[in-house]
């Protein structure tokens, strides 16, 4: 991470007119959120313990030609109108980064912010993805991505998110199968943190890493 802020107050952000803001995509976003998984049964951050709260993930993608620094993205859901917490890291074209409800309540308790992590909800949720306003101050931030879940595809270890092709949102049921009837419906495949969306019979090339085949699907 390449700036933190070291306290609420240093939060001064333009967030009036966020409720008011369309859900749909704007054209301009490069970094997109990719996948949800709000209700973790299994240490999804490798940390040796299963927690409802750190378990808990959002994958985002760079689905633009430009590498992209993180520190400029933001993620909160619909219970709040500030920051869960600010991405860090550099992502690559065509790349993922995942962002764990560990790291949103380390970036809390440095920041001194409530300790409630991502506090996905497990009876659905909206998931806001944020960007700094360049050359804002003072510092002001913008939606640029926002995904809606429902509560079939938020129980336990089942994620959703886009399929390889950013067409359609899918339910992500292996580890949990789902038996009911509501969209998006199962299709069996496991949830994919860090890695390509395959699913339905998509195989990624030999030759190709993670990160070019997102691109060559697009």
């Amino acid at each position: 991470m390449t700036r933190l802020l070291s306290s609420r107050t240093a939060l001064v952000l333009v967030l009036g007119l966020l409720a008011s803001l369309a859900t749909i995509r704007p054209a301009t976003a490069q970094v997109v959120i990719n996948e949800i998984l709000a209700d973790p049964a299994s240490d999804w951050d490798g940390d040796g313990t299963v927690d409802t709260l750190a378990d808990e993930w959002v994958e985002v993608l760079n689905t633009g030609a430009a590498v992209v620094d993180l520190a400029d993205y933001w993620l909160r859901d619909d219970a709040v109108d500030t920051p869960r917490m600010r991405l860090e890291g550099i992502l690559a074209p065509g790349g993922a980064a995942v962002f764990f409800g560990s790291d949103a309540a380390a970036w809390q308790e440095t920041t001194g912010l409530s300790g409630s992590a991502l506090s996905l909800n497990n009876a659905g949720d909206t998931v806001v993805l944020l960007r700094t306003v360049p050359g804002s101050d003072p510092l002001a931030i913008e939606a640029v991505d926002t995904v809606t879940y429902l509560s079939h595809t938020a129980e336990d270890d089942r994620s959703s998110g886009w399929d390889t092709h950013q067409v359609t949102w899918v339910l992500y049921d292996g580890l949990n199968p789902y038996t009911g009837s509501f969209e998006p419906g199962p299709t069996g495949c496991p949830p994919t943190p860090g890695a390509p969306n395959l699913c339905n019979g998509e195989v990624a090339g030999e030759k190709l890493s993670f990160s070019a085949v997102k691109v060559l699907f697009r």
